[in-house]
């Protein structure tokens, strides 16, 4: 069986399908990944095969980051997955995709949820379709309905019928890694869910011991993803420095990744206990956490609860971010703060003042640390992913 799995493929984006490609690898299949060429060190650090499709230009997306910066936080993110997703991406990434399909010939496709154009040619050249969930299914059925009038432009494109409502979006078979307890009561899940388990839960690896030596106190890891550094947000160095002031002063050894590669004298002098790095496995670190805080991203809160490891989520700029963070609070597992921050409000003094208080409530009480140990052993008790390679072979068999 040949599977070809799609993404736009950032580090968050790439994250939920390696458990699912590197499944279908286990088993004897062939798996490619198709990703913009500006992302292949993504695939290529989860160990997928890679290949290449286009990227909106520069001068086309661009415009739209200040534009996020004067709307309402779901405004912004309506056009972020709107526009910018939907659109913009799908147009780029088509002429690639179409050529992928055409010369490979894969017998099903795996798209992830914010990915639009694997579901285009999958329809358009009648191959079985599956989609990986990002976040919770409420966040997936929110952004089906951004996404849909975006998608709709290269629908017509390719001569398919439209689909205002994204019902071909929603149709497909749900692969999630989010187990039941995280999920939001009130909103049904997606027709057809599978749930696996996306960890092997192997031994972790020791921290150097050069790191903090004779320090023993507990450990703080944060995290706020792969992107948030990135030159063309507005978050580096003012919020890692605002996290360290914050957090600093407390009797704890503070470690921070920041994701991209950028200057770390930028944040200024570190106190002692404070260590930055540009990347650490998080399943290396995070059983040695005694909390975690992270800005609510897929791969940092599951990374945490997968371990046990009670949250601080600061939701910084996408609503999945606001979603998990609120599914922590709501399962007890931790504390998320104003879910409305935004690129506006985090460069304003004051925004990182619940931290502190939050991550020291976290090491005071045994509650949310009972709580995430139960989504944790929540998550070990589902299949192993390897289960969805028969999922997928029944999809392709017809």
């Amino acid at each position: 069986m040949r599977v070809l799995m799609t993404t736009r493929g950032s580090s968050g984006h790439v994250g939920p399908l390696a458990p699912f490609g590197h499944a279908g690898l286990r088993a004897g299949h062939e798996v490619l990944v198709a990703a913009q060429r500006q992302f292949q060190d993504n695939v290529e650090r989860a160990r997928l095969p890679f290949a290449p499709v286009a990227e909106p230009a520069r001068e086309d997306w661009m415009p739209l980051m200040g534009e996020f910066s004067q709307l309402s936080f779901e405004a912004a993110n309506a056009r972020m997955i709107g526009d910018f997703f939907g659109r913009l991406d799908t147009a780029a990434a088509l002429p690639g995709l179409r050529a992928i399909v055409e010369d490979w010939r894969p017998d099903v496709i795996v798209r992830e949820s914010w990915e639009y154009g694997g579901a285009l040619v999958a329809e358009r050249y009648g191959i079985p379709l599956a989609r990986v969930g990002l976040g919770l299914a409420a966040v997936e059925e929110l952004t089906i309905g951004w996404a849909a009038a975006g998608v709709d432009a290269s629908r017509a494109e390719l001569g398919l019928p439209a689909d205002p409502a994204g019902d071909r979006l929603r149709d497909a078979p749900y692969l999630t890694t989010i187990p039941a307890p995280l999920e939001d009561p009130a909103v049904p899940e997606p027709r057809v869910t599978h749930r696996f388990r996306a960890r092997a839960f192997a031994e972790p690896a020791p921290l150097p011991a050069d790191w903090w030596p004779g320090n023993d106190d507990p450990l703080v890891y944060a995290t706020f993803g792969s992107v948030t550094a990135a030159p063309h947000l507005p978050y580096y160095p003012v919020l890692y420095r605002g996290l360290i002031d914050e957090l600093g002063p407390l009797p704890v050894r503070l470690l921070i990744t920041v994701g991209e590669a950028r200057d770390f004298s930028e944040l200024g002098p570190l106190p002692p206990n404070v260590r930055v790095e540009r990347w650490v496995p998080q399943d290396d670190v995070a059983p040695h956490a005694a909390a975690i805080v992270c800005h609510g991203g897929h791969g940092s809160t599951l990374g945490a609860l997968a371990h046990g490891i009670p949250l601080v989520v600061v939701p910084l700029f996408s609503v999945d971010q606001v979603a998990n963070g609120t599914a922590v609070a709501r399962a007890g597992a931790g504390v998320t703060l104003d879910g409305d921050i935004g690129v506006r409000t985090v460069l304003e003094p004051g925004t990182l003042d619940g931290v502190g208080p939050a991550v020291e409530a976290l090491l005071a009480d045994a509650a949310p640390r009972r709580a995430a140990e139960g989504i944790a052993a929540a998550m070990r008790a589902l299949p192993p992913a390897d289960g969805a390679v028969d999922v997928l072979a029944a999809l392709a068999r017809g």
